[in-house]
């Protein structure tokens, strides 16, 4: 969301004395008005704290036909998910391409034609900054992916060291924040994602963490995974919030690619980017215990595999029954036993 974009909107919902927000093509918030107008339902509430919508709420726009109203449209209030108060939608366009919407919530006292006219006069303005800003939002994501490979370069310090350089001094990461790696496997074994999964696993990774702070998150898709590089200070993360991002991950990738078994490591906390490669390679290391020992869930943390983590030091290839010590082998089939008693 630029400045431009928010003064636009705080001027307008004054102007209107509405609450008013603009939501891109896919329901993501970009922007609200400032101050608050009587008429706040919960709905407002929540995507103004969550900057996303649940599925039912996607549901309940779409199905109003929110994608193709050539204009201005109220779809139904639906007090079950929040939608209590009546809404004024009207959809942005730029050369018939849809970028998102403007939402206006009217309650029982409808826009007048004057209104109606002042929103309608905004439209092709806010269209203009939201297509600059998708672009310039897409340069700086593909950049920053470009420097996180970097940041994970095996045995060359000098292309860690200016990637994390760069990506402070672009301004694509914050300074001075302790981070760390999520790392996503979407199938047990060692072969390149398929076009589907790669689109599928790139979507949700940006949609999870487009609800996170600016410049504390940066998704990677590689050839046969996907990762999360994330600040440890964002308040948007406290507390059970990792864990529950991640879960949501794993779960919509599970119900977008069937067939499919997600699961995820955890990296540690590293005090500097220079140093995120060591959380990348533990957070690596992790997913593989999960895949091999199914009672740590589909979820685990470095830090907190035990005596599994002794296993990521075999080769895969060579986690077999002729060549595991019996003591070894028989505490990973007692791993094994134990997910299938849960």
């Amino acid at each position: 969301m630029t400045r431009e974009l928010q003064r636009l909107l705080d001027a307008l919902g004054k102007r209107l004395r509405r609450n008013v927000t603009v939501d891109d093509q896919s329901l993501r918030q970009l922007a609200f008005s400032s101050h608050e107008y009587p008429g706040m339902d919960r709905l407002r509430e929540e995507s103004i704290l969550t900057r996303d919508v649940r599925p039912a709420v996607s549901e309940w726009i779409f199905g109003a036909g929110a994608r193709t109203a050539p204009g201005p449209f109220r779809p139904p209030v639906n007090p079950e998910i929040g939608a209590s108060t009546q809404r004024l939608c009207v959809p942005v366009r730029q050369q018939g391409t849809l970028l998102g919407f403007i939402w206006i919530l009217e309650g029982d006292d409808r826009l007048g034609e004057s209104e109606l006219q002042t929103v309608l006069n905004s439209v092709d303005m806010i269209a203009v900054i939201m297509q600059r800003d998708q672009l310039a939002g897409e340069l700086h994501r593909s950049r920053a992916r470009e420097l996180l490979r970097d940041l994970v370069v095996p045995g060359d310090a000098a292309a860690r060291a200016h990637a994390a350089a760069e990506l402070v001094d672009e301004e694509l990461f914050v300074a001075g924040e302790p981070a760390f790696v999520v790392f996503v496997s979407l199938r047990a074994e060692d072969r390149p994602l398929l076009e589907a999964e790669r689109g599928s696993l790139g979507a949700w990774l940006e949609r999870v963490t487009g609800r996170l702070s600016d410049r504390r998150h940066i998704s990677l898709v590689r050839r046969n995974h996907g990762m999360l590089l994330l600040s440890d200070k964002d308040p948007l993360l406290a507390g059970a919030a990792k864990h529950a991002l991640i879960e949501e991950l794993l779960v919509k990738l599970e119900s977008d690619l069937p067939g499919v078994e997600p699961v995820a490591g955890i990296g540690n906390v590293v005090e500097d980017l220079a140093g995120v490669h060591a959380s990348y390679r533990q957070a690596e290391r992790a997913a593989r215990v999960v895949r091999n020992v199914r009672g740590l869930e589909r979820m685990a943390s470095f830090d907190r595999l035990g005596v599994y983590g002794l296993l990521t030091l075999i080769p895969p290839a060579e986690l077999t029954a002729d060549t595991l010590p019996g003591g070894l082998l028989r505490l990973l089939e007692g791993g094994r036993r134990g997910s299938s008693s849960r």
